[in-house]
């Protein structure tokens, strides 16, 4: 009871001080006021109360303190070019088109001033620049403050990391490499792992492997992270590794009803030591590791409401030593999980056996109402937190946490199955990744159904945060009384434990035989030739697949994410080989996506016009692919599809864009023309060639004005595709270019999203994403 109230007390101080940036003894008096009404009723616990008293000063005045440090030298410099000297202290933050890495800065120049020791900033580099920690790097830019979005205070969550400004695409050198150090080699295994779930599962459910295994979702897309927001499954991912809490308390309590509790603790540990290990030793996975043991510990000795006061002591240590994890959501959902497990788990649990004691409830097998009760009590544990932070609670969390339980723990073990053996062996890696795709795509599937349903979220007023701090206060005196009285523990009878069993075989049968007609069902494949007008934004790629199943990819967009995201929705999820990849010319827009292809595919040869750029990008991929040279004249056959080069002839000049390969695609009399990014120079050559051939034309260039309507007019395309970005700058598609295509059918990936064509018997059908 001490720690406990201890607890409560250091917390009230941290709060107001963290919160609002109240005086630091705002704490102290909201404590003496709670510490009033006790005494009222039990005087003898005086001292009790004034050490509350006394240690919620303690915990404001430290957060005031912390709070109030002095700010880095590099803020300073914030809006003016610098040139800094520094050393690599994070690991790759991977985005749709840069990677991003924490600077320590060691020295920093601006116009003849030099300061050491300057603090650190992040930089955000291309999407393929490789560093580790302790790399000594030069970086030569603008330094800015960290923008602010709507709805997410960027710049104050860098602050409180310690983060005083950003570089945006800086120029960089690697002065030198990192001497071996224990951070550098745990980076370089989980980017391993990360590399062997990608090789092994398609997107996106190798980024959800890495974020239910290691904590990591900054693969997964806008779309889908919204997704798990409104569903309130977001913490599964959560790179607090607050998911660990219910994982390990899901897995425990199957280990205990499987091999007793005596053994359990094997399981659970190891859990934990693979987690903390995998994950890299961040400080989030270690908090995360801390509130799992607290809640195992109680678990696994038959006292969960012992785990308590170790709790409160943890929480105390923790924010005692770093002040400003008050402020850190991924700490607060940790605490705040793990307490509501403690409070509230016994509750659930009873009510879930009282179902399970009538009617149809009889049938339900144990570890239903378990991991029911783990489910509902994390999730009101945590939901004034998530109205708090994300200014939106999940109105069908609770029931979707529930739904998807069982799969996660599935797939969080089938997730470190896949990376560890992928590690090892890329086709041991693939083996077992066509189990862990399953629960994945299943924990998908859930999360965005779920977040579909009409009413599955609000968004309500907090009143300035009040409204979330009283919805808090309520859980929190709710917690209280559930903890102060042990909830009622009662033996289902024999009748229940017989039907129990038979529900759980008919549960086991239903699942197994459901999962049979998923994969039976996925196995088929489709007659006639299928293009994929892939949606990757600003860029180009196209994938075709073949009536014998085999793919061609042209181009691959501007993003090896977004290209991957594309090719895990249309091909089959144990497909990972492209067999021919063509480039139309070697600019970002069409070739940024391809070194990361090569990284995830296998991949046969890259067939461009020869022509190379000077970019990061190109050179990647000169160096990843087996290189064919093709031009007019040359042609080629794949499963009954013909491809002629048209374009670009032998001593043609012209800029990278004029000197597209333009290919001519023909299947069962059904012509398809992609034309790259020529432009009307090219485009006049080649109209007589073209004039009424064409069924299904790519206009060239993303619709841009540099097209001749003339040439788009003579094509006599039935159907136009354009590959364009939603809002690009550029103001792609140009209204001339439309109009030039009308009496065609238009799809825009900008309108319309990822645009399929199937060609079969003479027959051409479209469908889009959206």
């Amino acid at each position: 009871m001490v720690l406990i109230v201890a607890g409560a007390a250091w917390l009230a101080g941290l709060f107001p001080v963290a919160a609002w940036g109240a005086p630091w003894w705002m704490g102290s008096l909201w404590t003496g006021c709670a510490a009033t009404g006790v005494l009222a009723r039990h005087p003898q616990r005086w001292r009790l109360a004034a050490a509350g008293v006394v240690l919620a000063g303690a915990a404001g005045w430290r957060m005031d303190a912390a709070l109030g440090r002095d700010p880095a030298a590099v803020a300073s410099f914030l809006g003016r070019e610098v040139v800094i000297w520094g050393t690599v202290v994070s690991e790759p933050d991977q985005g749709d088109l840069s990677t991003s890495y924490d600077i320590r800065v060691d020295r920093l120049e601006a116009d003849g001033e030099a300061v050491t020791d300057a603090g650190a900033i992040r930089a955000t580099l291309g999407q393929y620049t490789e560093l580790l920690p302790g790399d000594r790097v030069r970086l030569e830019g603008d330094l800015e403050p960290a923008p602010v979005f709507d709805g997410f205070d960027y710049r104050a969550y860098l602050q409180r990391r310690g983060i005083a400004g950003t570089m945006l695409y800086p120029r960089v050198e690697l002065e030198e490499g990192g001497g071996p150090s224990p951070g550098r080699v745990l980076t370089e295994m989980r980017l391993a792992l990360d590399g062997a779930l990608q090789r092994a599962l398609p997107e996106p459910e190798a980024s959800l492997g890495a974020g239910i295994a290691f904590g990591r979702d900054d693969g997964l897309s806008r779309d889908l992270k919204a997704a798990f927001n409104e569903s309130g499954l977001r913490h599964l991912v959560a790179v607090s590794g607050s998911n660990l809490v219910l994982v390990s308390a899901v897995g425990t309590a199957l280990a205990v009803a499987t091999v007793g509790r005596r053994w359990a603790l094997l399981p659970a540990g190891l859990l934990l030591a693979l987690y903390v290990l995998l994950a890299g030793f961040e400080p989030s996975v270690v908090r995360a590791a801390i509130m799992a043991a607290v809640l195992l510990g109680g678990e696994l000795v038959g006292r969960p409401q012992a785990g308590m006061p170790a709790l409160a002591l943890a929480a105390i240590v923790m924010t005692g030593l770093e002040p400003g994890l008050m402020l850190d959501a991924g700490f607060q959902l940790s605490v705040s999980a793990t307490a509501g497990l403690l409070a509230f788990g016994g509750w659930f649990r009873a009510g879930f056996e009282k179902v399970r004691r009538t009617g149809p409830g009889e049938w339900l097998p144990g570890w239903v109402g378990e991991v029911a009760a783990i489910s509902c009590a994390a999730t009101l544990a945590t939901l004034p937190i998530q109205w708090a932070q994300f200014d939106r609670v999940s109105l069908i969390g609770p029931l979707a946490n529930v739904a998807v339980q069982p799969a996660v723990v599935l797939a969080f073990w089938a997730s470190l199955l896949t990376a560890l053996l992928g590690a090892v062996s890329p086709g041991l890696g693939w083996l077992a990744g066509l189990a862990a795709y399953y629960p994945l795509r299943y924990v998908v599937e859930a999360a965005e159904w779920a977040a579909s349903v009409p009413g599955a979220s609000a968004a309500p007023e907090t009143a300035g945060g009040w409204l979330p701090l009283t919805a808090g206060a309520v859980v929190a005196a709710a917690g209280w009384l559930a903890y102060a009285r042990l909830a009622p523990v009662e033996a289902p009878s024999r009748r229940a434990e017989s039907r129990a069993k038979a529900g759980q075989r008919l549960l086991a049968g239903g699942a197994l035989a459901a999962l049979a007609v998923v994969v039976v069902s996925g196995m088929g494949r489709e007659e006639g030739l299928r293009i994929d007008v892939l949606d990757v934004g600003q860029g180009d790629a196209i994938l075709l697949t073949t009536p014998a199943g085999r793919q061609v990819l042209v181009d691959g967009g501007p993003s090896g994410l977004r290209l991957a995201r594309e090719l895990g929705a249309v091909m089959p999820h144990w497909d990972r080989s492209i067999e021919l990849v063509i480039i139309s010319h070697p600019q970002e827009d069409h070739i940024g996506g391809l070194p990361a292809l090569a990284e995830r595919f296998r991949v046969g040869p890259a067939v461009s016009n020869g022509d190379s750029n000077r970019t990061a990008t190109a050179a990647l991929t000169a160096q990843r692919f087996e290189a064919v040279t093709a031009g007019a004249g040359d042609s080629f056959e794949l499963d009954g599809v013909v491809f002629r080069v048209l374009w670009p002839r032998q001593g043609d000049d012209g800029d990278l864009n004029e000197r597209s390969l333009v290919i001519e695609v023909s299947y069962e009399g059904t012509a398809i023309l992609l034309t790259g990014d020529i432009e009307a120079g090219a485009q006049q050559v080649l109209a007589e060639a073209v004039a009424g051939r064409v069924d299904i034309l790519k206009v060239p260039h993303h619709g841009s004005r540099t097209s001749d309507p003339n040439f788009l007019r003579q094509t006599g395309a039935r159907v136009a595709v354009i590959s364009v970005g939603a809002g690009n700058r550029y103001g792609h598609p140009h209204p001339n270019t439309l109009a030039a295509l009308e009496g065609a059918a238009v799809f825009r990936t900008d309108l319309d999203g990822r645009i399929t064509i199937r060609v079969h018997d003479g027959e051409v059908r479209v469908a889009t994403q959206r």
